[in-house]
Parts: C-alpha cells; sequence; structure tokens
C-alpha cells in the first residue's frame, strides 16, 4: 500500500506542474454495485485533441464478488486513469476514442469473511475500459454526451480469474453554472457478465457533482466530462 501511496504521490506531482489546462471533478452516487460512492477526479486537457487524468472512486459495496463469490458488505476503492482522443469534429457534434485502466480494491470484515466462505477479506483486480464518446453542443452553457464503455476486470488476487465485462451505455447532462463550474448528471446502464457465467446480468449508475477549472482560463472543453463506470 505505501508503494501504491508513493506512486500517487508522484502521479499528482507530475501532473500538477504539466502545463494544460487542469480540471477538477468532485461527483458523488449510487449503483448496482455499491450503496453509494464519491468520486474525485483530476484532468489536463493537453491540446483540443488529448485529454489525460487521475480518478479516485470508493464506496460501501452492495453487490460485488471476491473470487466469484457474492459480498454485499464492505468497501471498494479504484484508482484508474482516463484518457481521451478526439477522432472527429463537425461544427457542434463531437466524437472522441475512450479508454481507462486502473486497479480496484475491495475488502470485507472478518465476520463476512466467514459467511461468505472467502478465501481472504479482501482482492485486488485490474480494469480496462476502452470506449466512443459522442458529444453534441447544445449551446455554449449546456451539452449532452452519449456513448459506450466496454469495462472488463481482472481479478489478480486472491485469484487470478476473469472477473466480469460489461457493456455499458451512458448518458451525461452538462450544465455550465458559472464562468469555472458545470453541473455534472452521470446515468450508465448495460448487461453484465460475471466470473460463473451467471451474475451481474444488469448493472447501472447514477452520479451528480461538479467540475471546476483550475488555474487560468475557461473554455468550452470544461463541459466534456469523461464517462464514469
Amino acid at each position: 500500500m505505501k508503494k501504491i501511496a508513493t506512486l500517487l504521490i508522484l502521479i499528482l506531482a507530475g501532473f500538477s506542474i504539466a502545463k494544460a489546462q487542469t480540471m477538477a471533478d468532485f461527483t458523488v452516487g449510487s449503483s448496482k454495485q455499491d450503496k453509494a460512492f464519491v468520486n474525485i477526479a483530476l484532468r489536463k486537457q493537453f491540446s483540443d485533441k488529448f485529454r489525460a487524468g487521475i480518478e479516485l472512486q470508493t464506496g460501501s459495496v452492495n453487490y460485488r464478488f471476491i473470487s466469484s463469490k457474492l459480498i454485499n458488505k464492505g468497501i471498494s476503492t479504484t484508482l484508474s486513469f482516463p484518457v481521451s482522443l478526439k477522432l472527429y469534429q463537425k461544427e457542434k457534434l463531437r466524437l472522441d476514442f475512450y479508454t481507462r485502466i486502473g486497479v480496484r480494491f475491495q475488502s470485507v470484515s472478518a465476520q463476512n469473511e466467514a459467511k461468505n466462505k472467502l478465501e481472504g477479506n479482501s482482492s485486488t483486480g485490474f480494469n480496462f475500459e476502452p470506449g466512443l464518446v459522442a458529444t453534441l453542443l447544445l449551446s455554449d452553457q449546456l451539452n449532452i454526451q452519449s456513448g459506450f464503455t466496454l469495462p472488463n476486470v481482472f481479478e489478480v488476487s486472491p485469484t487470478f480469474l476473469f472477473e466480469n465485462n460489461v457493456t455499458n451505455l451512458f448518458l451525461n447532462v452538462n450544465q455550465r453554472i458559472s464562468e469555472k463550474s458545470i453541473f455534472l448528471l452521470k446515468l450508465n446502464a448495460g448487461p453484465a457478465a460475471g466470473a460463473d457465467g451467471d451474475t451481474q446480468k444488469f448493472i447501472w449508475s447514477a452520479q451528480a457533482g461538479l467540475r471546476f477549472s483550475v488555474g487560468k482560463g475557461s473554455t468550452k472543453n470544461n463541459l466534456v466530462p469523461d464517462p464514469s463506470f
């Protein structure tokens, strides 16, 4: 855990000195997998075409798995690195390639470990999530986003297995409320398959929050959030 904390500090330090427009997000939400969660993210708009960031999400478990066994209590935390690249733009319509890689940690109490007959009270997994994002700029103050991502999670500890994959469809609504802040609403849903082939047939997620432009400059690019799952 100390190595991860050190790596995170180094990434944030490099992120802070990179010369690019910075955006900070704070959202809260609920999903099929988590009763409630908090998502905090920093993003850099390096150019009109390229954006990269770091994202931390932690939540109270509702419907997750350790070694393909169901857990409904505990904590889940994901550290991920989203990247988006503009593929096409014509007038008010924009298409981006989006991907996110990350590592996810889950933990339950010793009592729940015994109750669910788990091999351990924690798990570690990796997430890979490619997708496409279409953005329609309705005005200088408002845009909507839609598209899909394909999250794939691989558990590596305590068991190495393909945990689940999802066809994630999303809809985002983004309203500018000041020169340097926007309101974010993100909705996700889609079919899923679990490690045993008979779990998580459908997932959903809803979250809302704010995006802030940090430092000098405020552009229409502030209105384009990355999809979250």
